[in-house]
């Protein structure tokens, strides 16, 4: 195990945060696409409960754009600016995504006695999951941007890279990005468009060295939700923007020239 894989009880640094902001933005849509499934009086309450959590989604970026701008000397760098801007597109879009739950409430309490309102309520969820649909994402990329510039400021640790393999590396990033899926009946990786392929070896290795779990997916039916543990998140935090260590190779002997060993004889 190495050294960001091992528990510790210091505070999570501000990469780190930003994917579990990720996972936040992922159990969301996941939520949501189990609400979208509900009717009658069930939908009501599920999407009336669901309305402070999304709003607490915006608060969490709200509070993540906060600290990149007080980290010392980081507000002036490009990189910070972007990673702000985009943490501030996101707040808004939580905003927007509550207020269309907001009004998914009503329309679905209303649907109770008048049927039509119902398609309209679904509308309104839809949206509020469009909206947000790529939040975890956003944090990835915000948690990019801000890793290097970082460690170069000593704001965080410089460490060693972790030990990931490139498809290791490649698959954490996917599953930070909330797009790995595992189909129960198959046991095999389902990974969402415009996401590298994976493999089952893949995810094993990353399961066993305790970087990722599986956790209920309400849609599609079947299938469990591949996700970062702390030390996942911990792990891919210290691998963004450092480059990633050869894959250790197996030493051959070398072969003798055919010359030198007819000159033997």
């Amino acid at each position: 195990m190495t050294t960001t894989e091992t528990t510790t009880t210091s505070k999570p640094s501000l990469p780190e945060r930003l994917l579990h902001l990720g996972a936040d933005f992922t159990r969301h849509r996941d939520t949501l696409n189990r609400i979208s499934t509900l009717n009658g009086l069930n939908l009501t309450k599920a999407v009336a409960e669901h309305i402070p959590v999304t709003q607490a989604l915006a608060r969490g970026a709200l509070d993540l754009r906060q600290k990149v701008d007080s980290a010392s000397g980081l507000s002036r760098s490009r990189e910070a600016c972007c990673a702000a801007e985009r943490l501030m597109q996101l707040a808004n879009l939580a905003v927007l995504s509550a207020d269309h739950l907001s009004t998914a409430a009503g329309l679905s309490y209303n649907a109770v006695c008048h049927h039509p309102y119902l398609g309209k309520a679904e509308n309104h969820i839809s949206l509020a999951q469009q909206l947000t649909s790529l939040g975890a994402e956003d944090c990835l990329t915000a948690a990019s941007l801000l890793a290097p510039q970082m460690r170069r400021r000593n704001l965080i640790p410089a460490q060693r890279p972790p030990a990931l393999t490139a498809a290791q590396h490649t698959a954490l990033r996917s599953v930070a990005a909330g797009r790995v899926l595992i189909s129960q009946a198959v046991g095999k990786p389902l990974v969402e468009p415009g996401q590298e392929r994976l493999t089952n070896t893949t995810i094993r290795s990353l399961e066993s060295r305790g970087l990722v779990s599986r956790r209920h997916a309400a849609f599609p039916p079947g299938f469990t939700r591949l996700c970062l543990t702390e030390d996942g998140s911990r792990t891919l935090a210290a691998a963004l923007g450092q480059p990633r260590s050869a894959p250790p190779t197996t030493s051959r002997p070398a072969v003798r020239p055919t010359v030198a060993r007819s000159a033997a004889r």
